[in-house]
């Protein structure tokens, strides 16, 4: 009994502090151009109609389609309607279901191991800095790991015990998980390996269970049936196949740096190799997870060489915790003297890469709430910007500017009546042309040649050159 209280005080613990490290990063990440796109297709005052129009497309003033499912606008959307359109309470249902994953990392791993055991797995889940970065971004991928990692966990249950309950959890979260992120059809791939599998070592015929898993895909086609044919007929997509992806596969963003992704796909490699008779000709419960695994890599290569490239790592993110609980298994399994001291360091080691590099995310963003911050300082409310409709509305829909009362439009718009206002322009961003020292983009020069406006101050911030104009005093304007 002491020792149950003492894992659950361990277990609270590990999952507060990954709760803490994803609300500080949270509180301090702006957005970016995908996330501002995201935001603007939910809106919850617009029709469903007009979502629609948005999610194809629709960008008032330019025309950019969205290629996440349907279903994760209309949950945002609907979230939005009840606790209100803002950039902050967007990122929150992110940061519930980032959140909500580290607690399904400790249940998955207790399938398989003791409690004990599942603590190391939720530790190394909790401090993995590409799920922190991830449990905060206005995109659908925290709501992926969610809900995969509850779609495996129902798969097991309805493997040790058939009955009706665990046949609907199963097949609604199939359908659910399908329709969230068309990429989760690489678990279905992995678990039909894993049943063909104990079919032939063990003569088990899971009838059941094979059922749910083509009764599933059935609904999803029906159910998304648009949705696939408007997808499939992409013929690219923004990430490439290159050579460095045979170097990493994905561990070096997975694990947050070279060091760690490195150290973390050495063992990856090790235990595979160690283990490969047992993968092939045992069905060991857990095997799922490796089939899984390496199904992501089989197909997503094979579709980037036959049709479009599809190699990143946010579209299989949900083999990332599979990932950590079956190399810690592993790893418990081996005959390693010193296995758990050797875990203990590799926690160690992700608490410091965490605790240093939370704030390094590969994708820079535009600071926006510290250039909000600087205007609300100030007596001056009115904004001019350099961008679309899309990026005024991220902005309008920050807190900050809701509190200050303050106005933008686009620099287009301005008329000579204004008497004071403050010039946001957006400066060779860097998620857009990367580290640079370039000059000035032309639209920031915009204002530079209203001759009955004095330039009374300027602050430049990586991405952004931010100017306070006033108009000069007409009696100065006739002075010659």
């Amino acid at each position: 009994m002491e020792t149950n209280k003492r894992y659950f005080s361990l277990l609270t613990l590990i999952i507060l502090v990954g709760f803490f490290l994803r609300y500080l990063y949270f509180i301090q990440l702006d957005g970016w151009f995908d996330e501002w796109n995201m935001f603007y297709t939910v809106d919850p005052s617009l029709s469903i109609d007009e979502t629609w129009q948005r999610y194809f497309g629709d960008r008032g003033d330019h025309t950019l389609p969205e290629y996440y499912p349907p279903l994760n606008a209309f949950v945002l959307k609907s979230f939005l309607n009840i606790f209100g359109y803002s950039v902050e309470n967007a990122r929150l249902l992110t940061l519930v279901f980032g959140f909500g994953s580290i607690i399904l990392v400790y249940y998955l791993t207790k399938i398989f191991t003791t409690q004990r055991n599942s603590l190391i797995t939720t530790c190394l889940a909790s401090f993995n800095l590409f799920l922190i970065w991830q449990s905060s971004e206005i995109r659908p991928h925290s709501f992926v790991v969610f809900f995969s990692l509850l779609n495996i966990i129902f798969f097991f249950n309805l493997l040790r015990k058939n009955n009706i309950i665990n046949s609907f959890l199963y097949t609604l979260s199939s359908v659910l998980i399908l329709s969230s992120w068309p990429f989760t059809l690489i678990i279905f791939f992995g678990k039909l390996i894993f049943l063909f599998q104990d079919f032939l070592i063990n003569k088990k015929k899971n009838i059941l269970i094979n059922t749910c898993i083509i009764f599933s895909l059935l609904i999803y086609i029906f159910l998304n049936y648009e949705y696939l044919l408007y997808h499939l007929a992409r013929d690219e997509h923004y990430t490439k196949l290159y050579l460095g992806f045979f170097y990493s596969y994905h561990f070096r963003s997975f694990f947050g740096s070279i060091f760690i992704g490195g150290i973390f796909l050495i063992i990856f490699s090790i235990m595979v190799l160690y283990n490969l008779k047992n993968i092939i000709f045992k069905n060991s419960k857990e095997n799922l997870l490796i089939l899984i695994i390496i199904s992501s890599y089989f197909l997503t290569i094979t579709y980037s060489i036959i049709g479009a490239s599809v190699i990143s790592p946010k579209y299989v993110i949900f083999i990332l915790p599979l990932i950590i609980v079956w190399v810690t298994l592993k790893i418990l399994d081996s005959n390693f003297k010193y296995k758990n001291y050797f875990l203990y360091i590799l926690i160690f080691i992700s608490i410091i890469s965490s605790s240093i590099n939370i704030y390094n995310n590969p994708i820079d963003r535009p600071p926006t709430k510290k250039m909000l911050k600087i205007i609300s300082s100030s007596k001056v409310n009115k904004i001019f910007t350099s961008e679309t409709i899309v990026f005024n509305n991220f902005l309008k829909s920050h807190k900050i500017f809701k509190k200050n009362s303050f106005e933008v439009e686009n620099m287009m718009n301005f008329n000579s009546s204004e008497k004071s206002f403050w010039f946001l322009c957006l400066n060779n961003p860097r998620f857009a042309v990367g580290d640079n020292n370039l000059p000035d983009e032309k639209k920031c020069k915009f204002f530079q040649n209203k001759d009955d406006y004095l330039l009374k101050d300027e602050i430049r911030q990586i991405d952004y050159i931010l100017r306070l104009y006033e108009k000069k005093n007409l009696k100065n304007i006739f002075i010659f």
